[in-house]
């Protein structure tokens, strides 16, 4: 009797799982893989990580294969609601329509979203040298938006 008393200890200590809550973790919006004649380029994903003292941060990474080193990558992590994100979403659209680009201040660094060669695309430059093409179908996946034609 005792010999099978330990062996349900290990099967009772293994299935304790304990629901731990989500406020750590971050949620993802969306991701757009970049593609450049026909091979895979790169990549861009956005996501809302964990408020810190009730302040909302969402999160750009993003690697370009032209100037990224192997497994390098570029990460904005700034202060905004699902508001701005939604704002900062009617830009591209805005950028893509008008063909006309837009520049604006995150975290004190200067971005500009402006025309791309193609018909319905963009390049979103961070600080002069980081930047990412994407087209009308990537900026609805990036921001987890149903498109619109």
């Amino acid at each position: 009797m005792y010999k099978f008393l330990l062996f349900l200890i290990p099967i009772y200590s293994i299935a304790q799982i304990n629901k731990v809550p989500n406020d750590n973790i971050s949620e993802h919006i969306g991701l757009h893989i970049i593609y450049f004649l026909g091979r895979e380029n790169g990549g861009v994903s956005l996501s809302k990580l964990p408020s810190i003292n009730g302040v909302e941060f969402h999160q750009l990474i993003w690697s370009n294969f032209d100037y990224d080193k192997e497994k390098e990558r570029t990460i904005l992590t700034f202060k905004s609601s699902i508001n701005e994100i939604d704002d900062l979403f009617e830009v591209f659209k805005e950028v893509i329509k008008t063909r006309k680009g837009k520049s604006f201040k995150i975290n004190n660094k200067f971005i500009t979203i402006k025309p791309s060669e193609g018909e319905d695309k963009v390049v979103f430059i961070y600080e002069l040298d980081k930047y990412f093409h994407i087209g009308k179908v990537g900026v609805y996946e990036l921001f987890g938006k149903n498109i619109e034609y």
